[in-house]
């Protein structure tokens, strides 16, 4: 692993609108990199957040002013991407239900954003009923993300979206979270598409491991192995107080029907991104919000073992643990670039980070 060079995507200063988190990246065919994060915050949580993309055209040197995406009555969260190829994409969000801001998260929402935070609050009832409801959406952008149709719902949310078979299947593992229906949190679901988005079937189930609970599995990342064998990774809390993020592992030999028995890793970080490379490995790469704080990353060989060598890519604040969620993708000259989130030295708030390096 050898690091090329690490930069700024995007920090906003001069605004209470500033915090940007969560990030994922794509590459189109030209080398275009898009990164959609969420921004126009004031903190982790509060009711402001939309849904923001910004292009590189030179890879990673420079990108263009934020455009918006997506801007609900609600806060707008863990935005994911896809290249479909022909310039399209897929674009997935999620929001939590209004009766979550105005109940559990109320006090979270005061100390990070204040009375402006409170003060929205008070307009949650006049946001119409669907509206209201939260959940989980993606909508399909085309021309090269200069156009856009129309958002629909999907049952599941995953922070990076979807992944693209080799079938030219569009691949869903998720949560289904974020509801006023009936959830299901004790089992993350499969949909897929098979018309570039514009439907979503749900394909099967895969339920989580006897004798845990529901609480302690998150945000799924997927890739497809050179042999077709699907590998997913999960967002793993094992202690009581969540101090501790760790990555369960689980594999389908049948196109995600039927899935092998969870795995620990042992890995001190989460949420994880799979980055499928042109020799068959993967690039997993991970935050960890204990000291050392930062993203760091692992191999993935082409039948799915995870290498026990863990690498840092990038170094992050001590002083905030609020931090992560990288995305990576491989641009034409064979590197890797990754976007991250952190603090800006001592920035009181998230910004947009980028590491460019070789596997």
């Amino acid at each position: 692993m050898r690091i090329i060079k690490q930069g700024l995507i995007s920090r906003i200063t001069g605004s209470f609108f500033n915090f940007q988190s969560w990030p994922s990246a794509c590459v189109d065919e030209n080398g275009i990199i898009y990164v959609v994060c969420s921004g126009f915050r004031m903190g982790h949580v509060d009711p402001f957040g939309k849904i923001v993309l910004y292009k590189s055209r030179d890879g990673g040197e420079t990108y263009s002013l934020p455009v918006v995406v997506n801007d609900h009555f609600l806060d707008d969260r863990d935005s994911g991407i896809l290249y479909l190829g022909s310039g399209e994409f897929i674009v997935t969000r999620c929001s939590h239900p209004a009766e979550s801001y105005e109940t559990e998260y109320v006090d979270w929402i005061q100390s990070d954003s204040g009375y402006a935070g409170l003060g929205l609050l008070k307009h949650y009832k006049s946001i119409p009923d669907e509206e209201r409801r939260g959940g989980c959406f993606y909508r399909i952008l085309t021309d090269y993300a200069e156009k856009s149709r129309e958002e629909k719902r999907i049952p599941v949310h995953c922070p990076h979206g979807p992944i693209l078979l080799k079938s030219g299947r569009i691949f869903y593992l998720g949560k289904e979270v974020f509801s006023e229906d009936p959830e299901r949190k004790d089992k993350f679901s499969v949909y897929i598409s098979d018309d570039r988005g514009v439907t979503f079937i749900k394909h099967a189930e895969c339920p989580i491991p006897g004798g845990y609970s529901s609480d302690q599995f998150h945000e799924a990342h997927c890739a497809e192995l050179p042999s077709g064998r699907i590998i997913a990774l999960f967002r793993t809390h094992l202690t009581e107080d969540d101090s501790y993020f760790t990555i369960m592992k689980t594999y389908s030999d049948d196109g995600g029907k039927t899935w092998s028995e969870w795995e620990k890793t042992g890995i001190c970080g989460s949420p994880p991104h799979l980055c499928r490379l042109p020799d068959g490995r993967c690039a997993l790469t991970y935050g960890r919000r204990v000291s050392p704080y930062g993203i760091y990353g692992r191999e993935v060989s082409p039948d799915g073992e995870i290498s026990d060598n863990e690498f840092l890519l990038a170094a992050c604040s001590e002083i905030d643990s609020d931090l992560g969620y990288p995305s990576s993708v491989v641009l034409p000259d064979g590197t890797l670039f990754t976007a991250y989130y952190a603090r800006f030295e001592t920035d009181s708030y998230g910004s947009l980070f980028y590491v460019k390096w070789e596997a």
